[in-house]
């Protein structure tokens, strides 16, 4: 009984060693199975990651190209369209010097100074203009001669003409509409030892003063208007000079002792023998077309 037992014994040892030999191999077989599945689904995973990073970049490089067609159609636009802005501003500046080629500066035809007024443009020895035919000379002239020739005063003015005024001093200025475009200013000075009123005073400036010139950017209507206003104004007052009168034409009349600025003005001044100070002729010009839109004549011992 004892050696069987121990058959039996080794028995079953021998058949349990099998049996573990038997699930060994089973899970190697399975490991192995489980390692190459898990290769196949890297190897997958990988292929399909490959496959969506290379649509992509395809993708892109669609819309780039799309993207830089795009670019050069919006670029070759806007080329177009200078050209045509360019075109334009060409046609418009023909237009605009067309339209300046035609403009001049308007002239008072066959003007003739008043007999009594100089025969030079400037005369410092003859500082005078008229007024409907009736000529005033400055330091000569008074305010009560002015008024009686007819000069328009603005009434607020003249309730200053019975004003005590010093001596040494002047009046303020004395204004006179000559039309809607055109006006004039006077002063009066008191060069005397005593009192006087402003009305007994002698003329010691005057000024025309032109609110509107004609100009080539202006409507052809609305340099008419301004130019009859000139003329008109031309009708009643009168200078030893036309009141159309340009930059050149002063110059090539009377070019000894002008002095010209960098405002397109040109003085004519002598100084005072009594007085500290200049007085004389300043002619200002319109920067444009060089006619005279004010003139100032001064006076003083």
């Amino acid at each position: 009984m004892k050696i069987k037992k121990g058959m039996l014994a080794g028995l079953i040892a021998i058949i349990m060693s099998f049996s573990l030999a038997a699930c060994g191999n089973e899970e190697k077989e399975t490991s192995g199975r489980s390692t190459e599945q898990t290769t196949e689904r890297t190897e997958s995973s990988e292929e399909r990651e490959s496959t969506q990073e290379s649509e992509p970049s395809e993708e892109s490089e669609e819309s780039r190209e799309t993207e830089s067609t795009k670019e050069t159609e919006s670029s070759e636009e806007p080329e177009e369209d200078g050209s045509s802005e360019e075109g334009s501003d060409q046609e418009t500046g023909e237009e605009s010097s067309e339209g300046s080629s035609a403009f001049e500066v308007p002239v008072q035809e066959d003007f003739t100074p008043v007999e009594g007024l100089s025969d030079k443009y400037v005369d410092l020895d003859n500082r005078s203009f008229a007024y409907n035919g009736k000529v005033f000379t400055l330091g000569e002239s008074t305010l009560k001669d002015l008024i009686a020739g007819g000069i328009p005063f603005d009434e607020s003015d003249l309730n200053n003409k019975g004003n005590n005024l010093n001596r040494n001093y002047e009046t303020s200025r004395y204004t006179a509409d000559i039309n809607d475009y055109v006006f004039m200013q006077f002063t009066f000075i008191n060069i005397t030892d005593g009192n006087m009123t402003e009305e007994e005073c002698p003329l010691s400036s005057v000024r025309i003063c032109f609110l509107y010139l004609p100009q080539p950017q202006y409507e052809a209507e609305r340099n008419e208007k301004i130019t009859e206003k000139i003329l008109d104004a031309g009708n009643a007052v009168c200078f030893a000079f036309p009141l159309t009168l340009t930059k050149e034409q002063l110059l090539a009349n009377s070019s000894e002792g002008a002095e010209q600025d960098d405002y397109n003005n040109v003085n004519y001044y002598i100084k005072s023998e009594v007085y500290m100070g200049r007085s004389g002729y300043h002619f200002d010009f319109d920067k444009d077309t060089d006619q005279m839109k004010e003139v100032t004549i001064s006076w003083l011992p």
